[in-house]
């Protein structure tokens, strides 16, 4: 679903991503696009697959002045959207 604040985002750079302790960085790489989920708000489904319900998604950042950015979630419905933190410290805006 295309997502005005996301096409206005530019987040961090991702340099690691798992699902449960699968290393999925390139996966998510490519639904990351230019740092801003390509301005969309995708389900759970359709970047970790079918089989993700019940997995612990990770994700890590760096932005630009070398700060650390991350979160982590559970998969409770492959069907929800996966509408992750937006990682832009207030004095970075």
């Amino acid at each position: 679903m295309n997502s005005e604040y996301y096409q206005n985002y530019k987040g961090p750079n991702l340099t690691k991503a798992t699902l449960d302790t699968e290393d999925i960085t390139d996966t998510i790489r490519e639904f990351y696009g230019e740092n801003n989920w390509q301005g969309k708000i995708w389900k759970f489904s359709d970047i970790f697959g079918d089989n993700c319900k019940g997995k612990r998604i990770y994700c890590e950042f760096y932005s630009d002045d070398g700060r650390k950015h991350w979160f982590n979630s559970w998969v409770e419905d492959k069907n929800q959207y996966f509408n992750p933190p937006l990682a832009t410290p207030i004095n970075q805006l």
